[in-house]
C-alpha cells in the first residue's frame, strides 16, 4: 500500500527513493510472487537483499543452521537485521521510511510519525487495518494470494501448533481475499467450528492463520517471546537484544 500511495501522491519523490526488500530464504512463496507484481504494477524495482554468503535455503542451513534449531535472535539478525543493515549503507540515504502501524503491536502503540533520534519516517503509523484493506480493495493493490483461503477445523488449533503439517483442518479457496467473503463465506456449509485466515506474512517456520476477527500479528512470531523482528529494533550484532 505504501508503494501504491507514493506513485499515486508522489511519483518523482518514489522514484528517487529506494526501495528495500529482505528475502530471508524463509518466506512464503505467495510473498515473492507478490512482490513482484507490486514491482511490475509500479514500475519501481526494489533493492533485494539475503542472507550474507548465501543465495538458496540449502545455502542457508549448510553455513547457518536450521531455522528450528537456531536461537531466534540470531536467526532473526541473519536472515533480517544484517541484510537490512547492509541494504542502508549501499543506499545510502538520510531518512528510512517504513509501513509500519500502530495496531499492529503492542510496541507499536505510541509509534510516532517522526523518530528524530532514528531519522525515520513512518507514515502509515495512524492507519488501521480497515484503512490498508479498503485502499486495496479501492485501488486494485496486489495482494499476497494467501490470503484467498480459509482454513475450517472443528475445535480450535493451539497457535504454537497451527506452522505443523497435517493439521485437522481443511484449505479452502475462496476466489477472493478473505476480508472481502461474508461470514457464511468463511464457515462454509455446513458451518465449520472455527475457521482461520492468514492476515499477515512472514518467515514460513513462525507465522500461522488467525481468526477473521484476530490482530494481523497475532498469527506472527508464534512460539517466540516477541512480536518485532528486530529490523527497526536492534541495530547491532547477533545476540544483541531487541
Amino acid at each position: 500500500v505504501f508503494v501504491a500511495l507514493m506513485r499515486e501522491h508522489f511519483p518523482e519523490v518514489l522514484s528517487g527513493m529506494n526501495l528495500v526488500a529482505i528475502d530471508t530464504l524463509h518466506l512464503f512463496p505467495t510473498t515473492l510472487e507478490c512482490a513482484k507484481l507490486v514491482q511490475e504494477k509500479y514500475g519501481k524495482q526494489a533493492l533485494w537483499k539475503k542472507p550474507d554468503g548465501v543465495n538458496t535455503l540449502d545455502e542457508f542451513v549448510a553455513k547457518y543452521g536450521d531455522c528450528e534449531e537456531m536461537d531466534s535472535a540470531d536467526f532473526d539478525f541473519v536472515s533480517k537485521v544484517e541484510p537490512f543493515q547492509r541494504a542502508l549503507a549501499e543506499c545510502q540515504k538520510d531518512i528510512l521510511i517504513t509501513g509500519r502501524r500502530m495496531d499492529q503491536a503492542a510496541q507499536r502503540i505510541t509509534l510516532d510519525l517522526w523518530e528524530d533520534g532514528k531519522r525515520t519516517l513512518n507514515p502509515m503509523a495512524n492507519f488501521s487495518w480497515q484503512d490498508i484493506i479498503d485502499y486495496v480493495d479501492t485501488h486494485g493493490v496486489p495482494v499476497n494470494e494467501g490470503h484467498n483461503f480459509a482454513y475450517r477445523c472443528d475445535a480450535p488449533i493451539e497457535a504454537t501448533s497451527r506452522h505443523l503439517p497435517n493439521l485437522p483442518w481443511t484449505k479452502v479457496p475462496l476466489g477472493k481475499p478473505f476480508w472481502q467473503a461474508s461470514a457464511e463465506e468463511l464457515r462454509g456449509s455446513p458451518p465449520a467450528g472455527i475457521t482461520y485466515v492468514f492476515k499477515s506474512f512472514g518467515d514460513m517456520h513462525t507465522t500461522v492463520p488467525v481468526e477473521p476477527h484476530e490482530s494481523e500479528r497475532t498469527g506472527r512470531f508464534v512460539r517466540q517471546a516477541k512480536t518485532e523482528c528486530g529490523i527497526h529494533t536492534r541495530t547491532t550484532s547477533a545476540g544483541a537484544p531487541h
